[in-house]
């Protein structure tokens, strides 16, 4: 590969890992902001809203309960609350709120917070 073609590759590589980072970070943070107060900053369960709240909130770090719903119903309980799927009214709508994409990175970071 010429040397000129090289560069803009690795400035295209660069740019992509950039992005996957921003991303990320903007779905941890959107977390934070708006899932935390029920389901804790660790994705627990255990948010400061929680106690008063029944059911209780998912625990997004048992592998075990997360592996029970695809990507598709996770994307469906954000963007339309609990209901939406037959689940707890508890669980708000987010989708006057959030982009399909901010979903699909909520999406991403919740199965992120379930290590094995």
């Amino acid at each position: 590969m010429p040397r000129k073609a090289m560069g803009y590759f690795l400035i295209g590589v660069v740019c992509l890992c950039a992005q996957n980072l921003d991303a990320e970070d903007a779905a941890a943070n959107l977390f934070t902001e708006i899932c935390a107060v029920c389901h804790g900053v660790g994705g627990k369960g255990d948010g400061p809203s929680a106690a008063g709240l029944y059911p209780k909130p998912a625990d997004f770090t048992n592998c075990n309960a997360m592996a029970v719903d695809s990507d598709e119903v996770l994307f469906k309980i954000i963007k339309g609350g609990g209901q939406s799927v037959s689940r707890s009214t508890v669980m708000p709508s987010w989708g006057d709120s959030l982009s399909d994409q901010q979903v699909r990175e909520l999406v991403r970071y919740i199965r992120s917070l379930c290590k094995k």
